[in-house]
């Protein structure tokens, strides 16, 4: 076995097993009509999209003045070779570019994506989950774990529960 699942007809009943199970140091993960009014984590995105797109632009300066200095010098109408400021559309626009390729990435790394199968699915009250029932996974080590899980979830009178098969 490598989980418990737990259906429940409320919220409010799912909220009391989650404060039970967040007391034991349960690791679980709930599957909900709609979004618990949890407060949201800082996403690390923004941060990492930032430093993508910075790094892009420097990156593709110093390839454009590398390119034009040292590689293909080439004097056009008296200009002086480090004419930075030509740069600066082209640079940005590939900063803006690198920033969304890590976003684009990054949000698929940071939601873990694409989990192509999850041994909940096998579970029967799982497709219901989406519609009128309050999910919550419990992983379990051992056996010893699960009766734990399932003592605790029974005080907080589910509809159902019911072992996540593993792996």
């Amino acid at each position: 076995m490598n989980g418990v699942l737990a259906a429940f007809s409320t919220e409010d009943s799912l909220r009391k097993a989650l404060t039970a199970l967040q007391q034991q140091a349960f690791r679980f993960e709930t599957y909900t009509p709609k979004p618990l009014d949890e407060k949201p984590s800082g996403s690390p995105l923004p941060l990492v999209m930032f430093i993508a797109g910075m790094a892009g632009f420097l990156g593709f300066f110093m390839l454009m003045t590398w390119a034009y200095l040292w590689d293909w010098p080439i004097n056009i109408g008296g200009r002086p070779l480090f004419s930075w400021p030509a740069y600066i559309p082209t640079v940005f626009e590939l900063g803006i570019l690198t920033a969304v390729g890590a976003g684009f990435l990054g949000y698929f790394v940071i939601n873990r994506m694409p989990r192509l199968y999850d041994p909940v699915d096998h579970c029967d009250a799982i497709q219901r989950a989406m519609r009128d029932l309050w999910l919550v996974a419990i992983e379990v080590k051992d056996q010893q774990q699960a009766d734990k899980a399932h003592g605790i979830l029974a005080s907080c009178d589910p509809i159902s529960v019911e072992g996540i098969p593993a792996e």
